[in-house]
């Protein structure tokens, strides 16, 4: 009889936690802001809040003569090496999943405030020019389906275009919020089709490294022989 309980209390509290209802505030810009919040607790991501600086304790170091340390070499940093065609080529799949995690929601994912101004910049008018209709394309084509999969009372996308400047911008408040059971239907139906479209990306873009690095050593020999 007790052990009835206990697992009608564990069966009981997994209920509760899966109905708690989790988002997140996301506003970015000049300064990006991230809060989350989880039933009536909200935490701030970012910025980060200034911690209070605890008072370190002086230590004396002992330098054996003759011997100097040398600085050691920071690593740079690698960024995904994302274009804007990989970018595009993995909208549709991607997007066909995402759906299919919505649905399963039954609208109990709620986008409020969604406020975004982006605006197109580049060195290069005609990709920019690309860059824009496809996204244009892609609000028309996507957001409508948006709306009517989720709950989102008054969305604000504005796209531009801006010649004169050399990089994209973008700013806007972005809020989402939906139960712990909504968030693990969504990740099951859209984390495995994103795990898999990342593996091919990175065979791809390996191949690309590869086919690029004997040019690069060409480059390098022929500077020598001049």
């Amino acid at each position: 009889m007790v052990a009835l309980w206990i697992l009608g209390i564990l069966l009981l509290l997994i209920l509760v936690i899966l109905l708690i209802r989790v988002g997140v505030y996301i506003s970015f810009g000049e300064e990006l802001w991230i809060r989350a919040k989880a039933g009536p607790v909200t935490i701030q991501i970012l910025p980060r809040p200034d911690k209070p600086k605890k008072p370190k304790k002086e230590k004396i170091k002992k330098e054996k003569k003759g011997k100097t340390k040398e600085p050691i070499p920071e690593k740079e940093k690698k960024g995904l090496g994302l274009t804007f065609e990989d970018i595009r080529s993995a909208v549709p799949a991607l997007f066909e999943s995402l759906k299919k995690g919505l649905r399963k929601t039954r609208r109990r994912l709620r986008i409020q405030p969604m406020t975004v101004s982006v605006t197109f910049g580049g060195d290069d008018p005609s990709k920019v020019a690309e860059m824009y209709g496809w996204a244009s394309t892609g609000m028309w084509t996507l957001m409508p389906q948006i709306e009517r999969l989720t709950r989102m009372p008054d969305p604000r996308i504005h796209l531009d275009v801006d010649y004169g400047s050399l990089r994209n911008r973008a700013e806007g408040d972005v809020g989402i919020s939906l139960q712990i059971r909504d968030a693990l239907a969504i990740g099951f139906a859209f984390g495995i089709p994103l795990v898999k479209w990342f593996l091919v990306f990175q065979k791809a873009k390996k191949a690309r490294d590869k086919a690029s690095a004997p040019e690069s050593t060409n480059n390098q020999d022929h500077h020598k022989g001049e």
